[in-house]
């Protein structure tokens, strides 16, 4: 296993311990993009096209909604 795989995989592991114990939507699907993005890259590196489209394109759907967590948490701190 690479050094980026392992990152990532250590990631994913602290997004998904973290959401045991109350971790925000918004820090949960930006750690998943990260880990995500990561294995992206590694997929990249080894020529593995399927598996590098896969990742990046499910890297950009938490990016998405990490963003959408932190907008509806802002706009619902705005009508407090």
């Amino acid at each position: 296993m690479s050094t980026l795989i392992l990152i990532a995989i250590g990631i994913a592991l602290v997004a998904i311990i973290g959401l045991a114990f109350g971790l925000s939507d918004r820090w949960f699907a930006a750690l998943l993009a990260l880990a995500c993005l990561l294995s992206g890259i590694d997929a990249v590196y080894r020529g593995l096209t399927g598996w590098a489209a896969g990742f990046l394109l499910s890297g950009a759907m938490f990016a998405g909604a990490s963003v959408h967590a932190v907008y509806t948490a802002s706009r619902a701190r705005r009508q407090q």
